[in-house]
C-alpha cells in the first residue's frame, strides 16, 4: 500500500497493525492455531471501525513471515482498489 510501511513479523507476535488506506479499513494480526500461526489480514469499506461497521469485512491467510507480510501488502493493494475504487 503506498505509503503505508508494515512491521517485520516479531511485531505481529504481540500486536495488532491497524490502518486505513483510501477508503478502506483494515488490519493485520497473528491467526491460527500457537503451533501453526498465520498472518491474518482483515479489510473494510470506512469509515467506520471493525466493531461499528456494516460493510462486508473480507478476510485471508497468509504465511506467518516476512514474505507473508508482502503477500498481505499485496492483497490489500488490490482489496482498496475493490473496496473503494473512487479513492485510488
Amino acid at each position: 500500500m503506498e505509503n503505508i510501511s508494515l512491521y517485520g513479523i516479531l511485531y505481529y507476535e504481540k500486536s495488532i497493525f491497524k490502518g486505513s488506506c483510501r477508503g478502506m479499513n483494515f488490519w493485520i494480526r497473528k491467526g491460527g492455531e500457537e503451533d501453526a500461526p498465520v498472518l491474518t489480514a482483515t479489510a473494510w469499506k470506512g469509515p467506520f471501525n471493525f466493531d461499528t461497521t456494516q460493510e462486508e469485512k473480507f478476510s485471508r491467510d497468509f504465511p506467518f513471515s516476512d514474505e507473508g507480510i508482502a503477500m498481505a501488502d499485496r492483497w490489500l493493494t488490490e482489496q482498496q482498489k475493490i473496496i473503494a475504487p473512487k479513492m485510488t
